[in-house]
């Protein structure tokens, strides 16, 4: 399987941040408490070689901090069966986000809409077993 590694130019507005939540990693790490709470538009990676790869979700929100935190919630629902099993699994999650505070949520869903183009997020059974 080849990876989809995302690379962003040293220009990019969009900032990365390896994401731990304390039940879902070895090493009791959590740092979500440390996101914005701004709004935003997002993309939950894996990582591969010490780079964000193979997109498993984009979303927009009004409030990051909440809406990632969400997603390591064992009761959220309505997300794809395979990204809640690679967001509840101890793997490497890159999340790279750029902040719109005085966005609309018709701004961030165009956003969004692009990087869904870019980025072609996809979470399946294959992809999590292998990374």
């Amino acid at each position: 399987m080849e990876h989809n590694y995302i690379t962003l130019d040293e220009h990019s507005k969009i900032k990365r941040l390896m994401v731990f939540q304390k039940d879902n990693n070895l090493d009791g790490k959590d740092n979500l408490d440390t996101l914005p709470s701004s709004p935003a538009v997002y993309a939950v990676c894996g990582r591969v070689n010490g780079q964000p790869a193979n997109p498993r979700f984009v979303g927009e929100t009004e409030n990051l901090r909440e809406a990632v935190k969400l997603h390591f919630d064992k009761s959220e629902t309505g997300i794809d069966e395979y990204f809640k099993e690679f967001m509840l699994s101890i793997k490497s999650k890159e999340l790279l986000y750029e902040e719109l505070p005085d966005s609309s949520q018709d701004d961030r869903m165009l956003l969004k809409k692009k990087w869904e183009s870019k980025f072609n997020p996809q979470c399946n059974k294959e992809l999590n077993e292998i990374h």
